[in-house]
């Protein structure tokens, strides 16, 4: 019995036996199991694509994507700054901005500028940033300055400095 792993009839015999067992393994377990999850990621992408139709009922825009190295070379900060308030009801007389002159370095061309937004909230806010930085994607905004507002019945309302770098 001590020498049996030496036996190499045990091994001609074994072995097919084993490798018959794979395919029946297979068939038996491992397909039923691929059938099911199939089944569930078929549902889940239907219910997936059943989300995504809603959204964009609800918000066309999404699907209104700008390849950034396409963007028209016509760009206005203040018209950039002006779209985006309006959809995040950011009033013109809550926020100020002051551009700087375009500057070429390498071939590069880029402008800054600094936006002051009085009485915003931190949704408000990221909102604000998300949209302008989605629409824009060569606009970096390149430095947040939060100051809190002392107000005790407005927790959540601050005046917010932003420094912008756009790159044609």
């Amino acid at each position: 019995m001590k020498d049996l792993h030496k036996n190499p009839t045990l091994y001609y015999i074994l072995v097919p036996i084993l490798v018959g067992f794979w395919p029946l393994l297979l068939w038996a377990m491992y397909l039923p199991d691929a059938k099911d999850t199939l089944k569930k990621d078929i549902a889940a992408a239907k219910n997936g694509q059943s989300l995504a139709l809603e959204i964009l009922v609800l918000d066309p825009e999404r699907a209104d994507t700008v390849d950034a190295n396409s963007t028209p070379a016509n760009f206005s900060y203040a018209k950039a700054v002006y779209d985006v308030a309006l959809k995040c009801d950011i009033p013109a007389n809550k926020y100020k901005l002051s551009t700087g002159r375009i500057r070429t370095k390498d071939k590069q061309k880029s402008q800054t500028a600094h936006l002051r937004i009085d009485e915003i909230g931190v949704l408000q806010l990221a909102r604000f940033l998300s949209l302008i930085q989605y629409r824009w994607g060569t606009l970096q905004c390149e430095d947040v300055s939060l100051t809190k507002i002392k107000a005790d019945a407005q927790p959540d309302v601050w005046t917010v400095e932003l420094n912008f770098n756009y790159y044609f």
